[in-house]
């Protein structure tokens, strides 16, 4: 059995245990407390792991945070014409506009925490399609908290 298939059983196991809800707070809490650039790091691997719904509904809170974020004075156009991609892009799921939008904001903690926080709360059946190191800090919270 290989890593990712013993990880995934893991990740099943304890998910399957817990409810979308405290997944989606234990995500929400990995989040907030995830160094920036590795948040981005984790975030970038599982765009290459996540359905086209996931990526979609990623991008979008990635643009929901950035039209949220005092820098872009409420428009997200600004921040994707900063990072070289389309808006239609990034919302529609297209897997590099999405991963250029999470290096953007590696510059801009605010944004790729409110981002992931959101997506997690939002999306909790996609937490298992996340990429290790992520999942795994979710997990732990997971374990800890008894779920």
């Amino acid at each position: 059995m290989s890593f990712m298939d013993g990880l995934e059983k893991m990740a099943g196991g304890l998910l399957g245990g817990a409810t979308q809800q405290q997944a989606a707070d234990a995500a929400s809490a990995h989040v907030a407390a995830a160094e920036p650039d590795q948040l981005a790091d984790h975030l970038t691997e599982s765009v290459g792991t996540m359905d086209q719904s996931s990526l979609s509904n990623l991008g979008q809170e990635l643009l929901h945070a950035y039209t949220n974020h005092q820098s872009y004075a409420g428009d997200a156009n600004a921040a994707t014409q900063e990072a070289g991609v389309s808006q239609a892009a990034v919302a529609a799921g297209d897997p590099g506009a999405v991963g250029t939008m999470i290096a953007l904001a590696k510059n801009n903690p605010q944004v790729l925490q409110a981002a992931a926080s959101a997506f997690m709360q939002h999306n909790p059946a996609a937490i298992t399609s996340l990429a290790p190191g992520l999942l795994q800090g979710i997990l732990g919270r997971l374990g800890s908290a008894g779920a």
